[in-house]
């Protein structure tokens, strides 16, 4: 996996007012000697988790300034808010608007030079983030790190993505104009300097209400140079109000991810054609990540699937020939035999196996335990 599967819950389409509180003053930072960090937390109706998102930065004391963006809650967020008093900033959007809006409203009130957009449903790891802002050097405009999954109870599990997977390195801005992506993380797993946002922001919030850091790991590495690190940084909840890509209908989910995509591929031209930098002319035909999705689209509802001209056998051919930036040849052999499979088998094994990868709740033991075969012992990832 390349980008993101499960960002935060889509919110809806309500309307609420309540006027944005005076700035807070941040917690005194560490002698001067850490660039300083705005927190930027976007909630829609996970005041059970807040809290736990807000004392992970505060009990971290590196003089962050947090900004709270709630997206017009109707659960007992905006209450969670008020009880942290001046240690926080407040932002109350007027109506229901998105991730994308929420991004951009908490940019508004940022003073830092690092900003670190946190969802409400994530939290940061001890010590992590105060590890974070020592490893950051001038010029930097992105900082990519690990994750670790967690339950709703906050229990952690694994590593997001896996330690098998390698996160982006060299020059990202060709692999985004010629692959369309690159390995990196979801929001929590990001830092972005001011010097890198200044030249993006602000998003278009109606293109990208949900999954708005897709747009900004898809355009500020066009500007500039970015790091990864294998630091984990931050607990990636899995819960069941996360919305992206959610529920069986199968179809319905790679449809999303390819409309994403388009977005995010309009981004990366606009952006480029600023910087006067060629794009290829089909950044979908190199990505694995959205070819998965056309498969899926095809697989389950061809009847309804966005790419005219498209077919198993064009997608499957396109995904065999892309060249995977620090793939290794155990990854490399597993990707190709998965799309052959993919290519060769009729319609209904082909959904199973989907289904299988997809929803891994749904998988047999003896298919769960060869996956895990293949991570630990082989250290193969299939994408």
């Amino acid at each position: 996996m390349t980008m993101p599967d499960m960002p935060q819950a889509e919110s809806g389409g309500l309307e609420c007012m309540e006027m944005t509180q005076a700035p807070a003053t941040p917690e005194a930072p560490e002698a001067g000697t850490l660039p300083r960090l705005s927190v930027i937390i976007g909630c829609f109706n996970y005041g059970r988790f807040l809290p736990q998102a807000i004392d992970s930065v505060l009990s971290e004391n590196v003089g962050a300034e947090i900004i709270v963006v709630d997206d017009c809650s109707t659960d007992n967020s905006r209450d969670v808010m008020r009880s942290y008093g001046d240690r926080i900033i407040p932002v109350y959007q007027p109506e229901n608007q998105g991730q994308g809006a929420g991004f951009n409203a908490g940019w508004a009130r940022a003073t830092g030079d690092l900003i670190y957009f946190l969802d409400a449903d994530d939290f940061v790891l001890p010590g992590s983030l105060r590890q974070a802002l020592r490893l950051h050097e001038p010029g930097i405009l992105l900082h990519h790190f690990r994750m670790r999954y967690t339950d709703e109870t906050g229990a952690l599990g694994g590593v997001h993505p896996p330690m098998q997977v390698a996160l982006a390195q060299g020059d990202i801005s060709r692999q985004l104009r010629e692959n369309g992506r690159y390995t990196t993380n979801v929001t929590s797993g990001l830092i972005f300097s001011r010097e890198g946002l200044e030249k993006v922001m602000p998003i278009d919030a109606s293109a990208f209400r949900i999954s708005a850091e897709g747009y900004l790991v898809a355009t500020v590495p066009l500007y500039g140079a970015t790091r990864a690190h294998d630091v984990q940084l931050s607990a990636y909840r899995l819960h069941t109000a996360q919305n992206w890509k959610a529920g069986t209908d199968f179809g319905a989910r790679a449809r999303k991810g390819l409309k994403h995509d388009g977005d995010r591929y309009a981004a990366i031209r606009a952006h480029a054609a600023k910087l006067g930098l060629p794009v290829a002319d089909n950044l979908g035909d190199a990505d694995l990540e959205h070819l998965n999705d056309r498969l899926i689209s095809l697989s389950f509802a061809p009847d309804q699937h966005p790419v005219s001209g498209d077919s198993i056998g064009k997608v499957v051919h396109l995904a065999r020939v892309v060249k995977v930036e620090g793939g290794g040849a155990k990854a490399n052999a597993a990707r190709t035999v998965w799309w052959t499979m993919m290519g060769l088998l009729p319609g209904a094994p082909r959904r199973q196996l989907l289904r299988w990868k997809m929803d891994p709740a749904t998988r047999p033991a003896w298919l769960a335990s060869t996956g895990r075969f293949l991570r630990t012992r082989l250290g193969v990832v299939v994408r």
